[in-house]
């Protein structure tokens, strides 16, 4: 009994050395804590990732933009141009363009063209109190009579703002006439500041800008000389 008693460690010993795993093994790694200058390089380098990502978040939101392509250097140009042509272009899409229809040709028997329309390229105060005022009665455009009403906008529409119309049908569908002022239109204004009604068609027009109620007149004279 004694010998079997003596030689049990040394058994226990042997087999564990070989592998085999023992009963009266303890575990000590679970016991042994982890070093704090480990944790501390740990909680620095989070630290440090969670700057650097916030940091090259902010850069990249206030990194300007940089125009594209080689016409680049002109952007600044278009851009600074382009506001009047657009906001006279807008205003006649809304105020005219039921009638006069976007590209300008107007409805056939009912509302007159406004391309190569002598009351659109004539002196600019003439398309001036034509929107200031509107028209009705007969008007003559482009050797065609409409009878029809054009409404007054000068009651509804500032100075700007009638000038950019007018700028823009005097330069759009192969028109060629000369921009509008915000100040001529507000000279007009001034100088028939006591008129309340409509011109009364090309009539009334001839008589206060001189320009021709009509385009036909020479072209009857001539016929009725021939026939007679």
């Amino acid at each position: 009994m004694s010998d079997t008693k003596h030689s049990s460690p040394k058994k226990s010993r042997i087999a564990s050395i070989s592998g085999t795993a023992s009963q009266d093994f303890e575990p000590y790694e679970a016991q042994n804590p982890i070093p704090w200058p480990i944790i501390a390089i740990a909680l620095a380098l989070t630290v440090w990732g969670i700057i650097t990502l916030v940091t090259t978040s902010q850069m990249a939101d206030s990194k300007p933009e940089v125009a594209q392509g080689p016409t680049g250097a002109d952007e600044p140009l278009s851009s600074a141009m382009e506001p009047a042509a657009q906001d006279g272009r807008q205003l006649f899409v809304t105020h005219c363009s039921t009638c006069h229809q976007n590209n300008g040709s107007g409805i056939a028997n009912a509302i007159p063209p406004l391309r190569q329309s002598r009351y659109v390229l004539a002196n600019a105060e003439v398309p001036i109190n034509i929107l200031l005022f509107g028209i009705q009665g007969e008007i003559e455009v482009a050797g065609n009579t409409y009878r029809g009403r054009m409404p007054t906008f000068g009651r509804d529409l500032e100075d700007d703002q009638i000038a950019a119309i007018l700028s823009y049908v005097r330069e759009s569908w192969g028109n060629q006439a000369p921009a509008i002022e915000a100040q001529t239109v507000a000279e007009q204004r001034q100088r028939f500041a006591e008129r309340t009604g409509p011109w009364e068609g090309g009539a009334a027009l001839a008589d206060a800008f001189g320009i021709p109620a009509s385009t036909r007149s020479s072209t009857r004279t001539a016929t009725n000389e021939e026939d007679g």
